[in-house]
């Protein structure tokens, strides 16, 4: 899907330049007008730290230098895939306690509402998973750690 300059401009500039540069494009079933989603996602704390949910436990793959787990032979040219610059979340709180291991002494579960404001959003129903491209500055302050809720 192109998007409109004056849309990717509202982009983190990494992603901003990768969209404007027709580098990566968002998958067609990316929406920019949706209802509120509940999403569960993890998070990195110790096990005695329950600062509140700020903007570095949102970032991407791309940002935190990391690439996602792949079956063993399996090879796949991240750079190019939009979702690895967005920040997931799952419908599902027990899908994110299987997928890190939880009870995991170096994380914890928050919650919050993905929300068009902050950003477009793609959901893959079967896998219960939804990527969420944040705008620069969105605000994730309605985002808690669960035992906080």
């Amino acid at each position: 899907m192109q998007l409109e300059k004056e849309l990717c401009m509202k982009f983190p500039a990494v992603l901003r330049k990768k969209l404007l540069d027709h580098e990566i494009e968002l998958p067609d079933t990316t929406m920019f007008e949706y209802e509120k989603i509940l999403v569960y996602r993890a998070v990195e704390r110790r096990k005695d730290d329950y600062s509140k949910i700020n903007i570095e436990d949102f970032k991407s793959y791309f940002e935190l230098g990391k690439y996602p787990k792949v079956p063993r032979g399996v090879k796949k040219d991240f750079l190019k895939d939009p979702h690895y610059y967005g920040v997931s979340g799952f419908l599902k709180k027990e899908i994110v306690e299987q997928k890190m291991s939880f009870p995991n002494p170096r994380k914890k579960m928050a919650a919050g509402y993905v929300y068009q404001e902050g950003g477009p959003q793609d959901t893959n129903v079967k896998e219960q998973h939804v990527c969420w491209w944040l705008y620069e500055n969105a605000d994730i302050s309605g985002f808690k750690l669960m035992e906080d809720l």
